[in-house]
């Protein structure tokens, strides 16, 4: 069904509310089908209490009914507002981007943003969030007794919603944060910190089945609710498998959780999630709430006695909604803190949520109107909780965009670009630094396994791990060689800030990645001293490359996926001739090291053993480890296969002088 507000239509999609006590059957959540797409990137999950950027926080802008004038806060003071859009726009492309003067005013060192009378900017009367007694399915009586709070069964908030990336002045936050400790979760984080894999279990309610994420609503911009976000931000981070299990269920409260142990434990998990608590809070005792949480722990250490546990203290419910009795939120978290010890941990939303609502509005926050979270209060349980797991410091990887406007294309023109790296120091460095491409046919990128997971290893070895998100070329053939020329150059230009040597900077890539890394290791430019662009100015050489079963070719034994998205549908010889990589090699190509399975069927082992021939005729320093097993992404990075090359990678480098220590 659909209803109309403010000249907005809505689409209810699916119920999903927590309704506890004398309320009803709770509704279960349920995903919906089909919707747009969402493109992880590990910038949504750095945390909004890092730094001085916050981005895309959300606001409901209330209207004054006869000024005309609205207003909305920020949990921040001030500094500059970088983008205002709508919610659904946060992170797609073509969407309105309100304008300061017009749209919208601020004072610096204020927390409040105006939308003038005629502002673009949605914006709501307290009137429009509520409805008459008995005209909803559920009665979420408002607790002045003036009707109900207005219900949203799907996306309903979001749309009304805005979100902001502003700059902040000094940091005056005086709640509490997340803190990393490794030796809380020991367990957990040395299989993070290895690549071992992980399977993690969550069990709790609606809130953790996803309720009112855009994503589950299948509304723009698709963001997943926040346990999806986390497993994707831990799976960029770790060479291992990241397992989740979802056993959570809408409706349903700490007595439900105790019958659900034996399926926590035949999923075997490392770490278990357990997030109880709104619909407990509509009048279980805290006393009674302990013991069924402790009862969990205990039941599931005994068939899981290695698991693992974050207790979720649960954000704050609307404070205008009878049903819920606000002081046990408190009372909960603190039952929850009792609990804690060794390998079990809280992720504290609850004193979040408090501080958030001493600076803004629950309908800034919500997802439904009464207790679920919109896309900001998911991507900031999934904050939380990834702070738990992972150190999370100002020195950690950072992202940086290839190009500050536009992007060249190689034909005369430019576009907007997204590519960025992501650059990950080590915390011993040696000076030598390696950008990474991971491979994905030209068409996907695996960032996961063949981008940060490298990353993170390389670091173990003192060498600077950067991963390259290069544009995909849909057949324009030249944008991922300038994305790694790009990125060559920006290592070289802020290599005295990242402490890297710039005599010292390879090239990696695996599988159509390793097109890409061959490409740029024969096809080059000279410095530029002359260039207007300072990071156009260093050589775009890498000084060394290591290619794992790259495609090479794009004659006969190329991969055909790889060769049509990156030349098209019907290429020329020339065309061909100039990026079959064993072709361009020269006595200016810089050292190779290539590993090549024998089983590889998707690309062939020839591609590596005719540009080894070739480097070989140059009299170029290389050497080719053709292994015997393994196949296309070596047993799925992992075994003695894999561990073979990146040993012998490593001597290989050692050996050639990329690896000296640093002065």
């Amino acid at each position: 069904m659909r209803f109309r507000l403010a000249g907005l239509v809505f689409f209810v999609v699916i119920p999903c509310l927590l309704l506890a006590g004398g309320l009803g059957a709770a509704l279960q959540a349920q995903q919906p089908p089909g919707g747009g797409v969402w493109q992880y990137s590990t910038d949504v999950l750095r945390p909004f209490w890092q730094g001085r950027v916050v981005d895309g926080e959300s606001v409901l802008f209330l209207r004054d009914a006869s000024t005309g004038v609205a207003r909305g806060q920020l949990l921040y003071p001030i500094e500059k507002i970088v983008r205002l859009t709508l919610a659904a726009d946060w992170r797609q492309a073509g969407g309105m981007v309100f304008e300061e003067g017009r749209d919208y005013t601020f004072e610096r060192g204020g927390r409040e943003i105006v939308l003038p009378a005629g502002s673009r900017v949605p914006s709501f009367t307290a009137d429009q969030l509520r409805r008459p007694a008995g005209s909803q399915k559920y009665r979420l009586t408002h607790r002045d007794g003036n009707g109900e709070i207005l219900f949203a069964a799907g996306a309903e908030y979001h749309q009304m919603q805005v979100a902001v990336t502003y700059e902040h002045t000094e940091d005056d936050w005086s709640g509490v944060l997340p803190k990393y400790d490794a030796a809380a979760l020991p367990r957990t984080t040395q299989r993070l910190q290895r690549g071992q894999g992980l399977s993690v279990v969550l069990l709790g309610d609606s809130i953790s089945t996803g309720c009112n994420a855009s994503g589950w609503a299948g509304a723009a911009p698709y963001q997943p609710p926040y346990q999806d976000l986390l497993v994707q931000h831990l799976q960029a981070w770790s060479a291992g498998s990241i397992r989740l299990t979802n056993l959570a269920v809408g409706g349903t409260s700490t007595p439900w959780g105790l019958t659900k142990v034996s399926e926590v434990i035949a999923a075997k998990p490392d770490l278990v999630l357990l997030a109880f608590g709104m619909n407990d809070s509509s009048g279980r005792p805290s006393a009674e709430y302990r013991a069924n949480m402790a009862a969990m722990i205990e039941q599931i250490r005994k068939g899981a006695p290695e698991a693992e546990f974050v207790l979720i203290a649960t954000m704050r419910g609307n404070a205008d909604w009878v049903t819920l009795k606000q002081e046990l939120f408190g009372e909960y978290r603190d039952a929850l803190r009792e609990l804690t010890g060794p390998g079990i941990v809280l992720a504290d939303l609850t004193s979040l949520w408090t501080e958030f609502l001493k600076r803004k509005r629950d309908s800034d926050l919500t997802g439904n109107g009464v207790n679920h979270p919109n896309d900001f209060g998911h991507r900031v349980y999934a904050q939380v909780l990834a702070s738990l797991l992972q150190p999370v410091t100002s020195e950690g990887p950072r992202e940086v965009r290839l190009w500050q406007e536009q992007a060249p294309v190689g034909d005369q023109t430019s576009e907007s670009s997204e590519a960025k790296m992501t650059v990950h120091l080590p915390t011993a460095p040696n000076g030598a630094a390696v950008v990474i491409c991971p491979g994905g046919g030209y068409g996907g990128l695996v960032t996961g396994a063949e981008g940060h997971g490298i990353a993170k290893w390389l670091n173990g070895h003192g060498i600077a791990g950067i991963v390259l998100e290069y544009r995909l070329p849909r057949g324009r053939s030249f944008v991922p060689l300038l994305d790694a020329q790009r990125a060559i150059r920006i290592v070289r230009a802020r290599s005295r800030a990242w402490g890297i040597d710039e005599s010292r900077v390879g090239i990696m890539g695996f599988s159509a990645g390793g097109h890409l890394a061959s490409t740029a290791a024969t096809h080059f430019e000279s410095a530029r001293p002359e260039a207007v662009d300072e990071l156009d100015r260093p050589s775009s050489r890498p000084d060394f490359a290591v290619l794992v079963y790259p495609v090479v070719t794009m004659g006969a034994a190329t991969h055909g996926g790889s060769k049509q998205n990156l030349l098209g549908a019907n290429p020329s010889q020339e065309l061909m001739d100039l990026f079959s990589n064993e072709k361009q090699v020269t006595g200016q190509t810089p050292p190779m090291f290539l590993a090549h399975a024998l089983d590889d069927k998707p690309v062939p082992p020839e591609n590596s053993r005719d540009l080894y021939g070739a480097l070989q005729r140059a009299g170029v320093a290389s050497k080719y480890l053709e292994l015997p097993s393994g196949g296309h992404g070596l047993n799925g990075y992992q075994g003695p296969m894999w561990d073979a090359w990146q040993q012998q990678s490593l001597e290989w480098l050692g050996a050639q002088g990329f690896l000296k220590p640093r002065p």
